[in-house]
């Protein structure tokens, strides 16, 4: 009998689990399907699946989702649904690196080229300024950010070894570019340098160690370094990109740079680490005066300047939407996230979007949580009228650039020219790449983006020929320089259409072979047909890989230049030619002599 009562039991108390379980499912459809719902809504207008998110105000703590997890199957996404953060991922490398440092293991001034040897490092100022661990963790130890076959490889491997990234026949990969410790450049390969640092001071996967000694103390359970597929999880959130397009986990080279998964109930348990002494259960995880400097830089020119932006041993310092933070951004395949702390006020939000949209504004998500928080604005310092604008005015180029490989790209599209506001007492900065920004002068070199509370840019030198945001860095570049360049592109791409327009022609009235200067230059445009079609028969992650399509765009982008310059050669030579067809072989040349000078000819990038 007693069995039978027991079995009853268990019996209705399966059908009120289960009545329960539909209830809040019902609820949870009825919430995710609110059109009055804000997050549902910039969702919608954005056309984004799915957020996951978390927000701590003290002790009241919260966790939710809203949206799909998975279009197809409309599997919502809740606080438990597993998601990936990217770059968010170096926040925790970051309080990894400085736990040992904590337990003196290591320290923030350790040459990393030391503890590396085996590394090809390439540091002109190797003897008074060798790369630090405190370097690597601020981003100012001047390493290149990524090449592309570290990012588009199908051959990494989940269980790689790091050093796999650093090949030491590569004599330009860990090449400094600036004296470390003076300017920000952002580098994911600097934090895939210090996840193989860990291994090297604990003598195990950095992966495993960061598990046992930083998650497992969070309490982020449901947290791993591993690199997870939706295959083999079915909690983790599809990623998408534009347009809906599923996009699958992809293992990635450099792996302590961003791969990273947890739920948005984990993140809570980092929200609160991160504001607190750096102390868990009694236990110092990290020393507090190090919790103290997540993101307050210290080294760089712009700091010692003045400016208070920039990034600390694992955060950055953000003025948006008048509140000032400390904040990181990440995004990885399929996947967007950002994690921001405002530790005067005990406050901090996290938000993982299951998409990566070139044409999202994720920036509403940031907006909607600072409300939701009822973070207090920042005192916004108030303009100081200056005389002697005009030398501030000019052109200014990046550098570094933060790609080494693109550096031209960004000295022709990225560059900066400044002008005199004079009706507002300021400085316009325009640029190709984002609108214009008015900048209102604070005094001592400091001024201020008309759309933030403290000052924002910094001009550095007794010159003031170098600008700075403490995050990016311009240098005073000749108008002139630029002007040539620009020149130079655009005579040269009509050069080339000519001579690909005129092949069309002289092909549809069968004299193609009888036009020796035109002739070779057009073969090898057309040429450039073969690689193209190769790659979009390839996935996109062999990109960076050594496959026939990499090999030939090298080839071709290598021979059009000799052919264009043979063609210049024997058009001269012969002394019959068009003086248009002259024309455009000399632009089209003089353009690809500058690519070659410039490094972007022939187009490699496998290496």
């Amino acid at each position: 009998m007693f069995a039978n009562l027991t079995s009853d039991l268990a019996h209705s108390l399966n059908w009120f689990r289960l009545l329960i379980a539909l209830l809040l499912l019902f609820a949870a459809t009825q919430a995710r399907s609110d059109p009055k719902s804000p997050l549902q809504i910039i969702l919608n207008e954005e056309s984004l699946p799915g957020i996951a998110w978390a927000t701590f105000d003290g002790s009241d703590t919260a966790s939710g989702g809203q949206g799909y997890a998975q279009l197809d199957s409309a599997r919502p996404i809740r606080a438990t649904t597993r998601v990936q953060v990217g770059s968010v991922t170096k926040t925790l490398i970051a309080l990894g690196v400085l736990n040992l440092v904590s337990q003196e293991k290591l320290h923030l001034d350790s040459s990393v080229e030391l503890l590396l040897p085996e590394l090809n490092w390439q540091n002109r100022w190797g003897d008074s300024a060798p790369v630090t661990v405190q370097h690597l963790l601020e981003h100012t130890a001047g390493i290149d950010n990524i090449r592309m076959w570290q990012f588009l490889n199908s051959a990494a491997r989940a269980d790689d070894p790091l050093i796999r990234a650093f090949p030491q026949a590569n004599n330009d990969l860990l090449r400094i570019r600036t004296r470390p410790g003076r300017l920000y450049s952002y580098s994911n390969m600097g934090y895939a340098l210090l996840g193989l640092l860990i291994e090297r001071i604990t003598s195990e996967r950095y992966e495993s160690y960061l598990e046992r000694e930083l998650l497992k103390p969070l309490g982020m359970h449901e947290s791993s370094f591993a690199f997870i597929t939706q295959d083999r999880d079915s909690r983790l959130a599809m990623g998408y990109i534009d347009n809906g397009v599923q996009q699958k986990s992809v293992p990635i080279m450099l792996r302590p740079a961003g791969q990273f998964t947890t739920t948005a109930q984990d993140m809570l348990h980092l929200l609160r680490f991160l504001l607190s002494d750096g102390s868990v259960d009694g236990k110092q995880i990290v020393a507090y005066s190090f919790m103290q400097r997540l993101a307050e830089p210290s080294t760089t020119d712009a700091f010692l300047a003045g400016l208070s932006r920039g990034h600390g041993l694992a955060l950055a310092a953000r003025d948006r939407h008048g509140v000032l933070g400390e904040c990181h951004p990440g995004t990885t395949f399929g996947f967007r996230a950002y994690l921001c702390v405002f530790r005067a006020q005990g406050k901090a939000f996290f938000y993982a979007v299951n998409a990566d949209s070139e044409t999202a504004d994720y920036e509403r998500f940031t907006e909607y949580f600072i409300d939701r928080l009822n973070v207090a604005s920042a005192v916004q310092q108030p303009a100081v009228p200056i005389r002697g604008l005009h030398s501030y005015t000019g052109l200014y180029k990046l550098a570094p650039a933060n790609m080494a490989e693109f550096a031209w790209l960004d000295w022709m599209f990225n560059s900066v020219r400044l002008s005199v506001d004079h009706q507002r007492n300021g400085l316009l900065m325009n640029s190709l790449q984002s609108s214009r920004v008015l900048l209102l002068p604070l005094g001592d070199g400091l001024f201020r983006n008309a759309e933030r509370t403290t000052a924002s840019h910094v001009f550095l030198g007794p010159e003031g020929n170098v600008l700075s945001t403490g995050l990016t860095t311009w240098t005073k570049e000749s108008p002139f320089k630029l002007v040539l360049g620009w020149l130079s592109l655009t005579t040269g791409l009509l050069g080339l259409l000519y001579v690909f327009f005129r092949g069309l022609w002289l092909v549809a009235c069968g004299r193609i072979f009888g036009n020796t200067a035109i002739l070779l230059p057009w073969l090898s445009l057309m040429s450039f047909a073969l690689p193209v079609f190769l790659f979009s028969l390839q996935p996109f992650l062999k990109f960076g890989e050594l496959t026939a399509a990499s090999v030939l765009l090298a080839v071709l982008s290598g021979a059009l230049p000799v052919s264009l310059m043979y063609a210049l050669y024997y058009t001269w030579r012969s002394n019959k030619y068009a003086l248009t067809d002259l024309c455009s072989l000399v632009a089209g040349t003089q353009l690809c002599v500058v690519l070659v000078v410039q490094g972007v000819l022939p187009i490699v990038f496998w290496c």
